[in-house]
């Protein structure tokens, strides 16, 4: 009987553990130029004299989740949403835009933390108003990807990790424009600063 009670334990300490970390954010970016898949910034700023001439107004909105269904595959959604205005004009279509996509991944090691591959497709549409002519434009990338999380530390139940990566990707840019060419591009990646939180 105790042999029995001591294996429930075990197994509900277990099923807990393996529960508390089915849930993983990607800090991507937030030791560079500020988080590109979590944020949630809004900003306005006059010029050097106060004048509401040449004001900049800003925004983005950055979500991502993923979850593990089994113990080593996982999918999530993501969601990027950024605009920044001069005088109320859109200013550069880089910093206007909103993207969509989805995240596969297969963990090589049973749960979050070890190695793994993932499989991203991300959809986004931007637009530039202060151009002349039509210079929005649409960008599908797809992004094979191997990398490799490794624990940090924990803390109440939130697993920190380091997720250096390798990236191959592959977009297609869809011009606005009649008449303009698609254009393809394809590039290899090494990122070796990356965070992810594993909860």
């Amino acid at each position: 009987m105790k042999k029995l009670v001591l294996l429930a334990i075990v197994a509900s300490l277990t099923a807990t553990s393996a529960f508390a970390q089915k849930g993983l954010v990607e800090l991507q970016g937030c030791f560079q130029d500020g988080c590109d898949t979590l944020d949630f910034d809004m900003y306005s700023d006059t010029d050097e004299n106060n004048n509401d001439a040449d004001a900049e107004e800003g925004q983005t909105i950055a979500l991502n989740y993923n979850h593990l269904f089994t113990d080593n595959f996982g999918a999530g959604l993501v969601y990027i949403q950024k605009s920044l205005t001069v005088d109320g004009d859109v200013n550069d279509a880089s910093d206007n835009g909103t993207t969509t996509g989805i995240n596969l991944f297969w963990n090589l090691d049973s749960g979050w933390m070890g190695n793994y591959v993932a499989l991203r497709y991300w959809m986004s549409s931007y637009e530039d108003e202060e151009t002349a002519g039509d210079q929005d434009y649409e960008v599908t990338t797809t992004v094979l990807e191997f990398g490799k999380r490794v624990a940090l530390g924990k803390a109440l139940g939130v697993s920190f990790a380091w997720n250096p990566s390798v990236q191959y990707n592959m977009s297609t840019i869809s011009y606005g424009a009649s008449g303009q060419d698609d254009d393809s591009v394809t590039n290899l990646t090494i990122v070796p600063v990356n965070f992810a939180v594993a909860f």
